[in-house]
């Protein structure tokens, strides 16, 4: 096995963890358990509680304004550069742990088409924090923010490359370079407690690997300690300033991994009460409940989700609603409750998008349609999911199950 196969083993680790959140500066957090104040004087900060909100357009404007009158603010410039790219990622869908899974999006080979002009906007930016820290450094190499930030720029542009250009061989060494500032930083400095994210991070996934490939990565200079990465996130949750809001979401997703549950849960928690009109973070609890096997739980939450939107709460309006009714019904279904399954499929359906988990929808609404002796709304449902996605797994199925009750009429 070559030095590649470590890399591609280190890289798709990688892809399953760091994609699932952003590494980028964050807010100083309060106290455990309490609600982030805002403070409406401080213009980045207003900015950070937009972005992490899912608003990115005012937390770009924000952020915009503020550079008009400090075009050399390192801080804001990376945060442009993370807003500008989670941003993508959202409009892809990339932001959501499901598609990071063995069979999920972010495993497809094609790279994804990217809007007009944003790498060259988003690379623009990146450069010039880059330009500017490297400039920093060559008249002082022991300065503690630029080694900071200059590190940042690099993890923004290793997700961008894991994520949307699927060149995971540029994200490792972007990863590294990363790794590299952030390791000398805290040579300079041990209590730079944000810079052992990264640190953290790459310990974790190559201490992870399986131990055929973390052999060779050591052989070829990959060293890593899955309980000291882990033990180095947890302590930026802790003791953290800029990373400690992302250190919490990456630790939560670490938990989740190593089906620690109920852990995940008491860290997405918090960050529903910081952040309120994040409806991402509701969709990752009810994944964790679903994964402990409490479908109550995951019911209730999707249920909520529902009803936000219906009252018109913050937030709550851009939810994806065919993927929320669809999952929605899906948990009734694993509580027994068939009559409330069928009426969340069936709104489904009346939102008449061109959208999968509508197909999905109309495909379990037909076998409840079936198991009520309703064949003629089970053949109309399954003709229409034939029809509407012919080359997908549920247009196969909605085929076959048609087959089956031509020939048994």
């Amino acid at each position: 096995m070559t030095q590649r196969n470590v890399w591609m083993g280190v890289c798709r680790t990688l892809v399953v963890l760091l994609a699932l959140v952003s590494l980028s500066p964050g807010t100083a957090a309060g106290a455990r358990g309490t609600v982030r104040q805002v403070s409406v004087s401080d213009p980045l900060e207003v900015a950070l509680d937009h972005f992490r909100n899912l608003e990115y357009d005012a937390a770009r404007k924000g952020l915009a304004t503020w550079l008009d009158q400090r075009p050399t603010d390192l801080r804001a410039l990376n945060y442009l550069g993370t807003v500008m790219l989670q941003q993508e990622m959202f409009r892809r869908e990339l932001l959501e742990s499901q598609v990071y899974g063995p069979r999920g999006e972010a495993f497809r080979s094609a790279k994804v088409p990217l809007s007009a002009g944003f790498q060259q906007e988003l690379f623009a930016i990146l450069r010039k924090a880059e330009t500017l820290a490297d400039s920093r450094l060559k008249e002082n190499p022991r300065d503690e923010e630029d080694l900071y930030w200059g590190g940042v720029v690099h993890v923004t542009r290793a997700l961008f490359h894991l994520t949307l250009t699927k060149e995971r061989l540029a994200a490792l060494r972007e990863a590294k370079a990363a790794r590299q500032l952030h390791a000398q930083l805290l040579t300079i400095n041990p209590n730079y407690v944000d810079a052992l994210l990264v640190l953290g991070t790459y310990d974790y996934v190559v201490g992870s690997l399986p131990w055929y490939l973390k052999v060779l990565a050591s052989l070829v200079g990959h060293r890593g300690h899955r309980a000291r990465g882990l033990a180095e996130i947890k302590r930026v949750t802790e003791e953290g300033h800029w990373a400690r809001e992302d250190a919490k979401s990456f630790l939560a997703v670490i938990y989740f991994r190593e089906k620690r549950y109920a852990e995940a849960l008491v860290i997405l928690e918090g960050l529903a009460r910081s952040y309120p009109r994040n409806f991402l973070i509701p969709q990752e609890m009810a994944r964790a409940y679903k994964a402990q096997g409490n479908w109550r739980a995951a019911a209730e939450v999707y249920d909520a989700m529902l009803a936000k939107h219906a009252a018109g709460a913050p937030g709550y309006s851009e939810i994806p609603r065919a993927k929320i009714f669809y999952l929605s019904g899906q948990a009734h279904a694993q509580l027994g409750e068939s009559e409330e399954s069928l009426r969340r499929y069936e709104e489904t359906a009346k939102l008449q998008e061109n959208n999968i988990y509508v197909f999905r929808a109309e495909l379990a609404a037909a076998g409840l349609c079936l198991q009520r002796d309703r064949r003629a709304d089970a053949l109309r449902k399954y003709e229409r999911v034939a029809r509407g996605v012919p080359h997908t797994e549920e247009g196969k199925a909605a085929r076959q199950m048609l087959k089956q009750l031509h020939a048994s009429h």
